[in-house]
């Protein structure tokens, strides 16, 4: 196994990777391949707007951030419409509105989702926010950042299918939890840029499986994931990343550590931390002190 001591042969590795699949690495590919640390806001800068929505989506361009990631379910009539739970109750006033509990996304069509309030939740300042659809989300993020695409429910031949009429498939990243979904994307599209995210323990035979998936970056729960583990993701010739990070001393432990992204709720103040956080090594002492 070829060791991936510097930043420099990380970036090599990971290009090599790429290109094996293609010709001349995409958009996408070379910003995920870069040898900074990327700052992802976390369903846009949901620390300050309501999550997965397009003031969101503004607020995290306006930090400038790397990457604005985003969850989509399907519609009834198969919609990828942008929100994290399979449910409506806890980001719209879908209780009220509709006189039940625990209605499903899926259970509902597009143009009944759009009547729902996505914003009065977090602020009455954004009363009057709805529910967008993942391809209104893309209009908004893709002029002044990069969309990461988190599939939490729906099949992978309609988003490559949304993203090619877009010809937006060079130009996003993909990530999930569901690996056979991130294997279908992978197959689909061999030039797409892929994650694949876990919450699980970070074990070598983890690891070595979310590499398989034909996955770009290796995602994981930042308390499940040590300096020893993104040594071996660098191994494979993979980009390790981390979420949900808020903290700005975890994130600069991180960044030493030689993690390649941070997702975060607070992109604004993790753009700061990088500013004044260096690549040196993992803090002295307890090699395991990244990630609890």
């Amino acid at each position: 196994m070829v060791r991936c001591f510097s930043g420099i042969g990380c970036l090599m590795l990971a290009a090599v990777g790429m290109t094996a699949r293609g010709a001349e690495p995409t958009p996408a590919q070379k910003l995920v391949a870069s040898p900074g640390v990327l700052i992802v806001a976390h369903r846009g800068n949901s620390s300050i707007a309501p999550e997965n929505t397009l003031p969101a989506f503004a607020k995290a361009l306006e930090a400038k951030s790397d990457l604005v990631e985003l969850d989509y379910h399907h519609s009834a009539d198969g919609v990828p419409i942008v929100i994290h739970d399979d449910n409506l109750d806890r980001t719209t006033n879908a209780q009220e509105l509709l006189g039940k509990e625990k209605v499903l996304v899926v259970d509902l069509p597009a143009g009944e989702l759009a009547r729902l309030d996505a914003g009065l939740w977090f602020s009455d300042k954004f009363r009057g926010t709805r529910l967008p659809t993942l391809l209104e989300s893309l209009d908004a993020i893709q002029p002044g950042s990069t969309t990461l695409i988190e599939r939490k429910a729906g099949d992978a031949a309609t988003l490559i299918k949304l993203l090619e009429r877009q010809n937006l498939l060079d130009r996003v990243v993909v990530q999930a939890f569901d690996w056979e979904f991130v294997k279908a994307c992978r197959e689909l599209s061999p030039s797409l840029a892929l994650g694949a995210l876990s919450g699980k323990p970070a074990t070598d035979e983890q690891i070595r499986a979310a590499a398989a998936t034909g996955a770009d970056v290796i995602v994981w729960n930042h308390e499940k994931l040590r300096k020893p583990q993104i040594d071996f993701i660098h191994e494979l010739g993979k980009k390790a990343w981390v979420y949900t990070i808020d903290d700005p001393r975890r994130t600069a432990e991180f960044i030493e550590a030689g993690i390649d992204g941070i997702i975060t709720n607070k992109p604004a103040t993790m753009i700061d931390v990088r500013s004044v956080a260096g690549r040196g090594a993992a803090p002295s002492g307890d090699s395991q002190a990244v990630g609890r």
